[in-house]
């Protein structure tokens, strides 16, 4: 089955779209201007036409996608999904289920292609998982706000959040429940999935929702993937559902694996003045995350685990991408991150 993604929807996925063979053309033309303007006194010469090509879809092996209507959010998902090369495991397939799939699908499927040949050369298991992107059909603009209510918790209080843009917050619970009970058995019902092996991934807001359900539902998921999360929402109000947490683990021991990851530039962005670096040093975005694994790592041992990584010369806006392949290691091949034993 194959994913086909027309052009605009390619570029709305972050995929750029280059035949060699229109690229050697380019870089041929480019060079022959260069050329003509630099000999002003020479002749004028006129490079051949080139063939003009029709955009075609481009196709990611193994995936196919479709949509599903939400009793509990009340809007239309759609979900991006990649399934292993081979047969299924005895219990089926592991899931990643990953926040913003119209933006970070893509580059995770192609970084869990290469997955099963990275464990072949060092040696060590990895159980190749099943990548589902959730994300939403339409503009970008909808999924922007759909967006930003479905992945903020439900605070009691919403009317000073510290977002500039979303119309609506606070359906993460909804959001979640039809993950769980509307979009769990509907993956089940096309393929072989491993209902105890499943993962939450998100980025920013995402990392804020992967929280969330976290400390609100730590067996929802048996591991917990927050990349640069947004804990300054609302005035930290995630961290209130953290302290509840904390009692409760007190209590019951919790199994889960958690990761933590935030861009080293992320507090203090390179271009540090003006508006944004105030909104940078206000969010704590470095200092919130590093506290609270500082926190959770005191109470690992056991079934339950956490780990913390920085990345030094990125900000909010990279620091996704060393969390997609970090957070595919953690989950499936824990062995093969950096700096683990």
């Amino acid at each position: 089955m194959s994913l086909f993604i027309p052009l605009a929807m390619a570029r709305s996925l972050g995929l750029r779209l280059l035949n060699p063979l229109l690229a050697a053309r380019f870089h041929g033309l480019l060079a022959a201007g260069l050329l003509t303007a630099s000999c002003a006194s020479g002749p004028v010469s006129r490079a051949a036409p080139v063939a003009r090509v029709d955009g075609a879809p481009v196709t990611l092996q193994d995936t196919f996608q479709f949509d599903l209507d939400s009793t509990h959010t009340g809007r239309t998902h759609r979900l991006y999904v990649a399934v292993p090369e081979g047969p299924a495991p005895a219990a089926g397939h592991p899931v990643i289920y990953l926040l913003d799939g119209g933006a970070h699908f893509p580059t995770l499927e192609r970084l869990t292609r290469a997955l099963p040949r990275l464990a072949r050369g060092f040696g060590v298991a990895a159980a190749t998982p099943v990548i589902v992107g959730l994300t939403y059909p339409g503009d970008p603009a909808h999924s922007d706000q759909a967006r930003g209510e479905d992945y903020t918790p439900p605070a009691p209080n919403l009317s000073n959040t510290g977002d500039r843009f979303s119309k609506k917050q606070g359906g993460a619970d909804r959001f979640l429940d039809f993950l769980k009970k509307e979009l769990e058995p509907a993956l089940a019902s096309r393929l072989p999935i491993d209902g105890s092996r499943t993962a939450l991934m998100g980025h920013s807001y995402g990392g804020l929702l992967v929280l969330h359900a976290f400390f609100t539902r730590p067996s929802s998921f048996d591991t917990f993937i927050a990349g640069s999360p947004s804990i300054w929402w609302n005035d930290r109000y995630v961290l209130t559902e953290k302290n509840a947490f904390l009692e409760r683990f007190a209590r019951t021991p919790v199994k889960a694996r958690v990761l933590l990851t935030v861009g080293g530039l992320e507090q203090k962005p390179r271009k540090s003045e003006g508006t944004r670096g105030m909104f940078a040093a206000e969010r704590r975005m470095v200092d919130n995350a590093r506290e609270l694994a500082v926190e959770l790592e005191a109470m690992g041992g056991g079934d339950f685990a956490v780990q913390y990584l920085e990345f030094p010369g990125d900000d909010h806006y990279s620091a996704w991408l060393p969390m997609l392949s970090r957070g595919l290691l953690f989950f499936s091949a824990p062995s093969l991150l950096p700096g683990a034993d």
